[in-house]
């Protein structure tokens, strides 16, 4: 694993990710650079970012409230889905990662 991998790894485990997860994404971004490229581009993209905004928001509220992360994650998910959709091509990269 090289340095970039490292970090990369370390951080989405700083962000509450699991290491096997963290350690999937970090390889495939290491062996897809176009993958990271692509994600550069949603930084960029005003709406994707105030949506993820509000879902990580709400997620965090929810977390706080009692529920564990992931079922959080799927109510709020679920809340947001037609936006969600909306923005699916420019997501594709992320949803991706997050699949496998």
């Amino acid at each position: 694993m090289g340095f970039k991998s490292f970090v990369t790894k370390k951080a989405l485990q700083m962000k509450g990710m699991s290491s096997e997860q963290a350690e999937q994404i970090a390889k495939q971004l290491d062996e897809n650079p176009e993958i990271a490229e692509s994600l550069k581009a949603l930084e960029g993209n005003k709406e994707v970012k105030e949506l993820f905004e509000k879902i990580t928001k709400e997620i965090e509220e929810k977390k706080k409230g009692g529920l564990d992360e992931q079922y959080a994650a799927v109510l709020v998910m679920g809340k947001y889905k037609s936006e969600i959709m909306k923005h699916r091509e420019a997501l594709a990269p992320l949803l991706g990662l997050m699949q496998k």
